[in-house]
């Protein structure tokens, strides 16, 4: 028998590659390239934190403040409304115990206490005027002695809007002299001037009421009394001193 020497085989085909190693390696792969682009993530994010904080800086405040994200005045930058002065308080003159307006006590204080009892006057209805009183008075004269009635004295806003009152009683008058004649209109004289002191009208309001009426160049004043018996009237009215003391 003869001995043959073994023949040498082809090598076989290589063998398949290990999933396992395969997978460890594409995941470490993955791992470094996460790190870094986390990395490179973090950098640009530090990098526009810094421009934004130096433009911010350059603009004196920050985009983010107090006042909101539109670029606004941070809080240092707001400024404050000036306090307002403090003002005082409006004082009216106090009550006296008459139930008058400051006006109406304005007017009462300013007429002649030594006819006018000014404890007495009390409020009047005297329309567009600022006030109005009704008031006692008493006068003294040798011939009638000493006589008391009540007169009203109003005061108005304007020399026009008393003029408007004195014509809507007077424009219908014809021009005379109250000392002469009744249903008259005129002008008066005080303490025997020869300077007009203002208009007069003297009418019959009714069958009982008599009334003399004058106003004041001076001011925008209107006195008015009434009585029963017209004579009587006009001589108790030229015993009157001076209405006003101012």
């Amino acid at each position: 028998m003869s001995r043959h020497d073994p023949q040498p085989q082809p090598p076989g085909p290589p063998a398949p590659p290990d999933p396992g190693h395969l997978l460890a390696r594409t995941g470490v792969r993955w791992t470094i390239i996460g790190v870094l682009v986390s990395t490179l993530l973090t950098v640009v994010g530090l990098v526009v934190q810094a421009r934004q904080g130096h433009d911010d800086t350059a603009r004196g405040g920050s985009s983010t403040g107090a006042s909101g994200t539109n670029g606004g005045p941070g809080p240092s930058e707001v400024t404050q409304p000036a306090t307002a002065p403090a003002t005082s308080p409006v004082v009216s003159p106090p009550d006296d115990g008459s139930g008058l307006t400051a006006a109406e006590r304005a007017l009462r204080d300013s007429l002649n206490s030594d006819q006018w009892r000014r404890e007495s006057c009390e409020r009047e209805t005297a329309p567009g005027a600022t006030a109005a009183l009704k008031c006692t008075v008493t006068t003294s004269d040798a011939g009638a002695g000493t006589v008391t009635t009540k007169a009203d004295i109003a005061l108005y806003p304007s020399r026009s809007k008393l003029q408007e009152v004195y014509r809507s009683y007077a424009a219908n008058l014809p021009e005379g002299n109250c000392d002469q004649t009744m249903n008259v209109r005129g002008t008066w004289h005080e303490n025997g001037s020869s300077a007009p002191a203002g208009d007069v009208a003297c009418y019959t309001a009714d069958t009982t009421r008599y009334v003399i009426f004058c106003t004041y160049y001076d001011r925008p004043a209107l006195f008015q009394v009434t009585g029963a018996d017209p004579a009587a009237l006009t001589s108790w009215w030229h015993t009157l001193d001076p209405v006003f003391t101012d």
